[in-house]
């Protein structure tokens, strides 16, 4: 029997078996298709997720067969292809178990609780949820045996079984009642800490952070920019740029935008498939460097991306962003059969590519995506001012606010058939939160800072663990099915709370604010838990350094106000705040300083313990800027 804590919880894992033939492919592998031996007129019968599932595998006292994929994972499509076309595997899966599949990007709380180390996950639960066995990638003779082994072992040791999973869940209960918020220190030496950790695993020779694979580490790379823009360490701008150019190794050269990862050292042998998530994180990072050096071929990926995402991933009537493409192209009468694999058909030029067809694009919307790459576009418009661009990402922010916010209940994860579907996922509620923050700082519509707000108040009110602190990733539901009564919470995304609600926080001034960024940041670091090191740096950057503000104090009509307040938007200084005050319905007082009103439209550009003298020139913001720094330094 296995126990796994998090957050003082023991997560219900009752035994895990092994077998030494199966086959989970590392991220290395790619499986090679080979031709089904079933009829391909038979087919699991899979089910979704839901109460119903779980009763009927507890009425008939049947093991679930648990599957979670994901639509743009190569190795998924080939199990689909071999394991699961195969007779054996069909006919014993349909008689003897209840087969349940999950996506991972509709369902992230289900993968938090499932996922084993990558995907395709195979689990075989028992009837109420808990793991018996899990791997990965499985060819049809060693899932047959692997279903075989553990429906005996349930058979034979079902009473035994039971209770110990009737005595995790009462574990689980106690350790909810009387768990403990963690008291770590918020220390700044922790910053420093931070940094040094993450250049001592810095790749000197092929850029990025440790060795193989090269994933995209965009948070980090934001965190450095930070500590570049406040040092002036050359070192760091070398080691910065030097990544993001090997990176551009991951960009499609026939339609832009990038893959996922790199398999190599040298971010060589990518895995194709492209993720909205992934675009939206990019673009914000190239945008910057390109702020930071000037250099043109930063510019050039940021067009990349937006031409790739509004090519392939933009929803024709802007009623959001699209989830992924794949890597394969597939069958159009099949969700799985492959016609050729990412490897082959990404070398391919146009023509060619056209010939054989255009890899599956999910159109699901997801909401916490849709925020980032909205949040990504306004960046985009605020350095270049393409106002189609702010257009359409005030459109989709506008509609999915409109169709899947509920007061209470928060942002919905997706919809289901047009329902609004999986309210109050925290990660959901701080993208598209994010969203509406950086839609108000690049507009001054006040609306999108009350809509921030309340959907904020929602996400506290329904995610905060006030007696253990921090906030679970979704909300405790006793009804539960599985694991999903197990509550999580997340360090990723409880310190990209943080570095929001810090925001807020200076933004508005409200205390409730800080006070939920200080104690989840409290939680985290006295949490067991591994951080992440780029993330762990930027929360308490934002929560400890007090950001710049530019204010521009004038009629919101007005045209030299306007002109003020555009140009304090391209000001590069990482984590400012642009206010534009508009004396006859705005109060001209931000936390201790007060703005006089004028008769002709002024900036100030304030730190926290000094502003400059009023500016009239828009070019003269970003002088007034750089004086102010030296002068607080």
């Amino acid at each position: 029997m296995k126990f796994q804590f998090d957050s003082g919880c023991v997560l219900a894992v009752l035994i895990v078996l092994s077998c030494s033939s199966c086959y989970s492919p590392s991220p290395s592998s790619h499986p090679a298709v080979v031709t089904p031996s079933a009829d391909r007129t038979q087919a699991i019968r899979w089910m979704s997720w839901n109460k119903e599932v779980f009763r009927i595998a507890q009425e008939q006292d049947k093991l679930i067969l648990l599957d979670v994929t994901a639509v743009w994972c190569h190795a998924c499509h080939v199990m689909d292809e071999t394991t699961y076309a195969d007779s054996r595997i069909v006919d014993f899966v349909n008689a003897r178990f209840v087969a349940i599949r999950v996506d991972t990007d509709q369902r992230p709380d289900i993968d938090a609780r499932y996922r084993h180390g990558g995907w395709p996950t195979t689990s075989i639960l028992m009837p109420t949820g808990e793991i018996l066995f899990q791997a990965n990638f499985l060819v049809p003779e060693d899932l047959y045996e692997a279903l075989r082994e553990t429906e005996k072992l349930y058979r034979d040791n079902k009473s035994e079984l039971l209770n110990h999973a009737t005595d995790i869940w009462a574990n689980v209960q106690e350790a909810r009642k009387n768990r403990v918020r963690p008291a770590g220190m918020i220390d700044p030496e922790i910053i420093e800490q931070t940094a040094s950790t993450i250049q001592r695993n810095f790749d000197g020779t092929h850029g990025g952070f440790g060795d193989a694979p090269k994933f995209f580490e965009s948070e980090t790379i934001a965190f450095l920019f930070r500590r570049y823009h406040e040092s002036r360490d050359q070192a760091l701008r070398r080691m910065i740029l030097f990544t993001l150019d090997q990176q551009r190794n991951l960009i499609d050269p026939v339609w832009g935008g990038f893959y996922r990862y790199a398999v190599n050292a040298d971010w060589t042998n990518p895995h194709f498939e492209k993720m909205l998530h992934l675009q939206a994180m990019n673009l914000e990072t190239y945008l910057e460097a390109y702020q930071v050096t000037g250099e043109p071929v930063y510019r050039l990926v940021v067009d990349n991306i937006l031409h790739y995402v509004r090519t392939f991933l933009s929803d024709e009537h802007a009623r959001g962003f699209f989830a992924s493409q794949d890597a394969d192209v597939k069958e159009v009468s099949s969700s799985s059969r492959i016609i050729m694999a990412g490897e082959e058909y990404f070398g391919l030029n146009v023509a060619e590519r056209m010939k054989i067809g255009v890899p599956n694009v999910d159109r699901t919307i997801y909401t916490g995506w849709n925020g980032l790459m909205i949040q990504s576009c306004l960046k985009a418009y605020q350095v270049f001012g393409d106002q189609k661009v702010l257009e359409r990402a005030l459109q989709m922010l506008n509609g999915l606010y409109r169709d899947r916010y509920v007061r209470g209940r928060g942002m919905a994860h997706l919809e289901q058939d047009g329902t609004p579907e999986a309210f109050g996922l925290l990660g959901d509620q701080v993208a598209f939160a994010r969203a509406l923050l950086e839609a108000w700082l690049t507009t001054g519509n006040k609306t999108y800072l009350m809509r921030a707000e309340r959907l904020t108040q929602d996400f506290i009110n329904q995610l905060q663990d006030k007696q253990g602190g921090g906030l679970y990733d979704r909300p405790i539901r006793a009804a539960a099915e599985g694991l999903l009564k197990f509550p999580h919470k997340s360090v990723s995304e409880n310190l990209r709370a943080v570095i929001y609600l810090s925001d807020l926080y200076y933004v508005t001034n409200n205390q409730v604010y800080l006070k939920v960024a200080e104690q989840t940041l409290r939680y985290v670091l006295g949490s067991s838990n591994q951080l992440p090191l780029g993330l762990t740096g930027m929360a308490l950057v934002r929560f400890l350094e007090y950001p710049v503000r530019v204010v521009v104090v004038g009629i919101r009509d007005d045209e030299k106000a306007f002109r003020l307040f555009q140009e304090a938007l391209t000001l590069y200084a990482p984590g400012r705040i642009v206010h534009l005050l508009d004396p006859r319905e705005d109060s001209l007082v931000l936390g201790a300083i007060s703005f006089p009103a004028t008769p002709v439209p002024r900036a100030y550009v304030c730190t926290d313990t000094l502003c400059s003298e009023p500016i009239s020139e828009p070019s003269q913001i970003s002088i007034q800027y750089k004086e102010l720094i030296e002068v607080s330094r």
